[in-house]
C-alpha cells in the first residue's frame, strides 16, 4: 500500500496517523485500518472497472494503470472490489459507468460471498450511495452508476452479521466498503497488509470499527489478497495480482 511517510497524531479511542487525498490509517481496538473516504462533492469522480477497453479483464492495478494512461490519468486511489470467480469474472452483479456486466446472483453456494445475507454496494450520483441486501436490491428498481456485489453484508441497519462471533480465531486481512449516515460519505476500509498482528481482524472486529465511524451498513469484499493504493508515484511498482473489479479515483497526468 502507498501511504505518504509524514505523521500526524490524534488522540481518543482512535488514533489517525496519516491524512491524504482523502486517506487514512486509523488503529482502533488494537487493529490498524487503511481508509479512503469519498465526499459528496467527489461521488462523480469515483468509477468501478473490470473489463478493459478490449474487452478483457484489467486484471490488477498494473493493468488499471495502463488503460488509465492510455487516457493521460493517474490513480489517485484504488481498491479491489467484490469476490471473483475464474475468469476474473466477478461472482454477482457488477454494474460498470451504468451498464450492467454481470447479472444479480441470489444462487446458494459455499464460501464468504454466499453467506446470506450478502449485499450490495451501488452509487447514483443523485439519490447517492447505498448497501442494500441483495435480495432487496433486486426488487427495489435501482438503476445506479456503478455497483458490486459481495459477502457477507457485514453490517446491516446498525445490525452486525449473526454469524459472526466476537471471540472468533478466524483473523485474516480483510477490505470492505460502507457510507456515514449522516453525510453520505463512502468509506473504503482495509486492514493493514503489512503487520502480521493489527493487521489481521475478525469479521466481528471489523464490523465494530465501521459502528466506529458511524456506518449503519457495510459490505465485505475481499479477504487475503486485498490492496489499496493512495496516490502512488509514476513510477511505482505494483505486485501482480488477481481481481475482478477495482475501484477507483483518477486524474489528468
Amino acid at each position: 500500500m502507498t501511504l505518504p511517510r509524514w505523521l500526524l497524531t490524534l488522540f481518543g479511542c482512535a488514533t489517525i496517523t496519516s491524512h491524504l487525498h482523502g486517506a487514512e490509517t486509523v488503529d482502533y481496538e488494537g487493529a490498524r485500518y487503511h481508509l479512503y473516504r469519498v465526499d459528496k462533492a467527489d461521488w462523480a469522480r469515483l468509477q468501478l472497472a473490470w473489463l478493459g477497453d478490449n474487452g478483457q479483464p484489467l486484471g490488477d492495478f498494473n493493468g488499471l494503470r495502463r488503460q488509465l494512461a492510455s487516457r493521460q490519468k493517474q490513480i489517485i486511489f484504488a481498491t479491489n472490489a467484490g469476490i471473483y470467480e475464474r475468469g476474473p469474472k466477478p461472482c454477482g452483479l457488477t454494474i460498470c459507468a451504468s451498464k450492467e456486466l454481470v447479472p444479480l446472483n441470489l444462487q446458494p453456494g459455499e464460501g464468504n460471498f454466499f453467506l446470506k445475507p450478502n449485499g450490495i454496494f451501488y452509487l447514483d450520483d443523485t439519490a447517492g450511495p447505498g448497501v442494500m441486501e441483495a435480495a432487496e436490491f433486486a426488487k427495489s428498481g435501482l438503476k445506479p452508476r456503478l455497483a458490486t456485489q459481495s459477502g457477507p453484508l457485514m453490517l446491516r441497519q446498525g445490525v452486525i452479521h449473526p454469524a459472526f462471533r466476537v471471540n472468533s480465531p478466524n483473523k485474516r486481512l480483510r477490505n470492505a466498503v460502507s457510507m456515514r449516515k449522516k453525510d453520505g460519505q463512502i468509506i473504503f476500509a482495509m486492514s493493514d497488509r503489512d503487520d502480521s498482528v493489527k493487521g489481521r481482524v475478525t469479521f466481528h472486529q471489523f464490523t465494530r470499527f465501521f459502528q466506529h465511524l458511524g456506518c449503519e451498513d457495510a459490505l465485505y469484499l475481499d479477504g487475503d489478497i486485498s490492496n489499496m493504493l493512495i496516490d502512488p508515484k509514476p513510477d511505482a511498482k505494483f505486485t501482480p495480482n488477481t481481481f475482478a473489479g477495482m475501484f477507483f479515483v483518477a486524474e489528468p497526468q
